[in-house]
């Protein structure tokens, strides 16, 4: 059978100008594994595949109806001026036509739903925008923010519901192996190690997946978040085309959606851009506890992804180079979910200077390099107060919210992020003055417990300098004004004989080489991989 014998009708039909109910010179169709889309005039009209691939069961016209309903709520939500309504395409005396319908779509072969968007240009969507070299870190650190501040007002599913708890994380995962298609099984063995690891890690990380749901992480969210359903309405990013057909692969921890995303940047060589989504989602939304969670869900994403490109390998009309960009695609996956499920020895770097120093603008240009989750002391002591990290906290030095108490509290959270991170073999960075030899050394130390290699970037700065950049400040997380700069410059410096080892120093009134930082500090890890 042909591919357009395999087609049903209206397929090919809606191709003909004369069947849209608005103005169209020309129709282009865009197909992917589960949809087909029609881009016609000012719109883009998508319809559903009738297929059943496990994971989605499209086969009943009224079936596909219901996940055209299900995909205008969901979308509305984070692109509402794209998504516009439901059109439905009749078979009628003079052919197929396509009519706008907000009611239910008639069942049956005479009848098709599908969902009726804006359309936009094509060259504004992420992907196309990132080949580009056109999308950079900032938007994606702003989308960040906006996708943390939507998903804390979304309601929290409930244990019981069937939504994150730990049958319902591992299920997903294992579908991944039951529909993966290695064509030419040179995945195999790769696929295997997966699946073991898959199993192993499900049942140590059981119980987190269950408090995290117990806790209120698990959302309905968009499901499908990669750079294909982002595109630039005006200066921001939107996500559209969210998971309409499962609800189980939407109501997911929160961790789990910005995972895609990551993953997504990864794979096409740009992890440092995911990292600034990444660390902006975490600033804004503070969730450091679910940091055990994200290499889980790395490797869950890159298999998902996998799949869909074995999915697409295995269906008709594939070009010879579409066909063979799918498979090094596809092994490409594999490959970065198996460095993820692989031991590793992370780097956890202490930054440490004055207020002034330059220390938070060096932490936050260095952490998507290595990369690693960057921690910012200051966001994290207003957090624990319950303020506003933008705004200014209105104590005097040594009191209030920088009391004694106050500040071993903020220590505390950190040593219990870094605890976290360096767990889950994620490189950690925290951004704290460090002004305290015993406060570097406690960490060095947690360093060494947890395997991992501790480095202490020492940033300075003359105290002209220092105070005249203290001066200068507008904004951002941090209190410290000139009074704070002059109480710590009172205080001698204090450097551990021990510490020599593990000390960096940078002078930020240069410039300095953020790639061969970031690559020489990963190459202290070299000697503490396992089997090195």
């Amino acid at each position: 059978m042909s591919e357009a014998d395999a087609r049903p009708p209206f397929v090919d039909a809606l191709m003909d100008p004369a069947a849209w109910p608005w103005p169209v010179c020309g129709v282009e169709r865009v197909e992917t594994h589960i949809s087909w889309v029609f881009l016609a005039g000012d719109y883009a009209c998508k319809f559903k595949k009738p297929l059943d691939l496990g994971f989605l069961d499209f086969r009943d016209p009224a079936r596909r109806a219901h996940f055209c309903a299900e995909e205008l709520r969901l979308n509305r939500r984070l692109a509402p001026q794209l998504y516009l309504g439901r059109v439905t395409a009749r078979h009628t005396a003079g052919g197929w036509r396509v009519s706008d319908d907000s009611s239910p779509a008639a069942g049956g072969p005479e009848a098709e739903p599908g969902v009726k968007m804006r359309r936009f240009p094509a060259e504004d969507q992420a992907d196309r925008r990132l080949a580009a070299g056109k999308l950079g870190g900032d938007v994606l650190e702003r989308f960040g923010v906006a996708l943390a501040r939507f998903q804390r007002e979304l309601p929290p599913a409930r244990p019981g519901q069937g939504h994150g708890d730990a049958a319902a994380v591992l299920r997903p995962a294992r579908a991944n192996f039951t529909s993966l298609r290695d064509g030419d099984g040179r995945l195999r063995g790769d696929l295997e190690a997966l699946r073991f690891w898959t199993e192993n890690r499900a049942a140590a990380l059981a119980p987190r997946f269950d408090a995290r749901l117990a806790a209120g992480f698990v959302r309905e969210g968009h499901g499908d978040l990669h750079l294909g359903n982002l595109v630039m309405l005006g200066p921001e990013l939107a996500a559209f085309d969210g998971i309409e057909f499962d609800p189980g692969l939407r109501w997911i921890d929160l961790q789990s959606e910005v995972a895609f995303l990551l993953m997504d940047l990864e794979s096409r060589d740009r992890g440092a851009l995911g990292w600034r989504f990444y660390n902006a989602w975490l600033a804004e939304l503070g969730d450091y506890d679910g940091l055990d969670l994200l290499p889980w869900y790395l490797v869950y994403r890159h298999l998902v992804r996998a799949k869909i490109d074995g999915i697409r390998l295995a269906q008709p009309g594939l070009s010879a180079d579409e066909a063979e960009r799918l498979a090094a695609r596809q092994a490409r996956h594999v490959a970065l979910a198996t460095a993820h499920a692989a031991p590793r020895a992370p780097l956890l770097v202490l930054m440490h200077g004055y207020s002034g120093s330059g220390k938070s603008r060096l932490a936050g240009r260095l952490a998507p390099l290595l990369p690693a989750v960057w921690v910012r002391s200051d966001l994290e002591r207003k957090r624990l107060h319950g303020l506003d990290p933008a705004a200014p906290a209105g104590a005097p030095v040594g009191a209030g919210l920088y009391d004694a108490a106050a500040t071993e509290r903020t220590y505390a959270r950190l040593d219990a992020i870094a605890h976290t991170g360096l767990g889950a073999g994620l490189n950690v960075l925290l951004d704290a003055t460090f002004l305290e030899a015993a406060r570097r050394q406690h960490f060095i130390d947690l360093a060494t417990r947890l395997g991992a290699v501790p480095v202490v970037l020492a940033c300075e700065a003359p105290a002209a300098i220092l105070r005249e950049r203290v001066a200068g400040r507008r904004g951002g997380p941090s209190d410290a004004g000139l009074a704070v700069l002059e109480a710590q410059l009172a205080r001698p410096a204090q450097a551990a004989p021990s510490e020599a080892a593990y000390r960096v120093r940078i002078d930020t009134q240069r410039r300095t080489d953020l790639p061969a930082l970031a690559a020489a500090l990963r190459r202290r890890t070299e000697a503490r991989k396992p089997g090195a």
